[in-house]
């Protein structure tokens, strides 16, 4: 289904699923399980941002939608959002192993780190 579906819960909006690693990738909001809310204040951010994307979305409570065929960047961005994820999943995890170590060891490591060179 190449379409973000919004919808409205109480004083929020929410998308599930794949939906979410595109807000993630485009506005940083936080994936919590399968979902990520916003305020009904940041509507209009967000769905400037999808359109300024070329993304086909769904609103389910306003009954809107804007459907860009195939200019939609649905899966494009899907796949960034997924791989930004994955990164700073990988990073937070990193970071969680380093706090268990001790500062000698973290000296070592980020001296390696900061000795690299590409």
């Amino acid at each position: 289904m190449n379409e973000l579906i919004l919808r409205k819960n109480g004083g929020f909006y929410s998308v599930y699923g794949d939906d979410c690693y595109i807000l993630f990738y485009l506005l940083g909001y936080k994936i919590v399980g399968d979902r990520v809310g916003f305020p009904i204040s940041a509507y209009n951010k967000v769905v400037n941002t999808l359109e300024d994307n070329k993304i086909s979305y769904t609103d389910k409570y306003n009954n809107k939608s804007n459907d860009y065929k195939r200019k939609n960047n649905y899966n494009k961005l899907l796949d960034l959002g997924k791989r930004k994820y994955s990164l700073n999943y990988r990073i937070d995890n990193i970071i969680e192993k380093m706090n268990l170590l001790n500062e000698e060891d973290i000296d070592n490591i980020l001296s390696y780190i900061e000795s690299y060179e590409r």
